[in-house]
Order: structure tokens, then sequence, then C-alpha cells
């Protein structure tokens, strides 16, 4: 891969990132899961795509395809002793999502689910619940976890996220900088 298709990775994963926290805010669910599995997909193949093919990163039987834990093992192994092993439920959490892309899954489970977007691990959920009744599926993404972990993964891959971000409309910024506890690192000081 050459550096300009990692940085098209990056550029994806800023753009699907801004959308998932317009979502979240926006409240729409299970949406928000959806773009933020997208986002974190693609900021860890900008990554592996400098060890690996597009092929191979699109098939699941080489490490690649859409599962997060597996694109997540191989990007941890390319950064050992950094702490990414901090945010592995923030990954087992965005990586359920995935099973939302369709209805099917809400519809076998008898037609509804849990799905959260709360904003800290111990705060209540912010974002609506569809499904009212026990037991359904729960989804559930820590908004703020998901953050750290988009500026950890910029951190770690030596990758200036202001490059990425300072592209961006005043509409797409403010859904990145709101509540977000490394929207510093992100896109900068406040001006």
């Amino acid at each position: 891969m050459t550096a300009r298709e990692d940085e098209e990775f990056m550029n994806l994963g800023i753009q699907y990132y801004a959308a998932a926290r317009s979502a979240v805010l926006a409240g729409l669910l299970p949406v928000f899961g959806n773009l933020y599995h997208h986002a974190i997909e693609v900021f860890l193949k900008a990554r592996l795509s400098q060890k690996f093919t597009l092929k191979q990163l699109k098939d699941e039987k080489q490490g690649g395809g859409h599962k997060l834990p597996l694109l997540w093992n191989s990007f941890k192994a390319e950064f050992p002793g950094t702490g990414l092993e901090q945010f592995d439920n923030a990954i087992v959490g965005i990586e359920q999502f995935e099973k939302l892309r369709y209805p099917d899954a809400i519809i076998a489970k008898g037609g509804g689910a849990q799905i959260i977007a709360s904003w800290n691990a111990s705060s209540s959920p912010t974002g609506r619940t569809s499904g009212t009744t026990a037991p359904r599926p729960r989804y559930e993404i820590v908004v703020t976890d998901t953050d750290r972990l988009v500026a950890k993964i910029f951190e770690v891959c030596l990758r200036d996220p202001k490059f990425f971000t300072n592209r961006m409309n005043a509409y797409a910024r403010d859904a990145i900088t709101r509540d977000n506890p490394a929207a510093e690192q992100l896109v900068g000081p406040e001006s």
C-alpha cells in the first residue's frame, strides 16, 4: 500500500467518526453504532494497509474483513506496550453493532433491543432506548471511551488528526468537539 491509501483510510475514518458523533447527538439509533463500527474499522485498516494488501484486508480468513476483534488484535500487535488493551471493551461494544447493520437481529429476537449511547461508563444512558421489556439484547457504546480510542489510534500511528479535521466544515468539527475529552487533540484548541 502507498501512503496515499493510508491517508484515504484515515480520511474516511474521521468522516465516519464525525457522522457517528452527529448521529449520537441526533439520537439516531442504531445508526450511530454502525457509523462508529465503520470509523474504527477504517482507522485500523489505515495502519494495517502498510502491512497487508487491500485484498487481504477484505478477506476475513487473512485477518481482515469487517470483524473488529480480528483487526484490533492485528493492530495491537503493531504497537506493543502502548496501552491499547484499555480499549478492548470499547472494541467489543462497537463490534456488537455490526449485527444491527440489517434489521434481522432485532426482528429475530422478538422485535426489540436496548440500544444505548452513554457518554461515560458510569453515567446513565443519555440516548433513547428502544425496546422496553426484558430480556432484550443490549447494545451500548460509551461515547467518551470511543473518543479516547480514536485519539489513541492517531497517537500510536503518529498521525496528526488536525490534518484531517481542519478540512471539515464547522458542523462536522462541532460534532467532533462537543462533550469530547479528546477534542483538543483531534481538532486543536478552540479559536
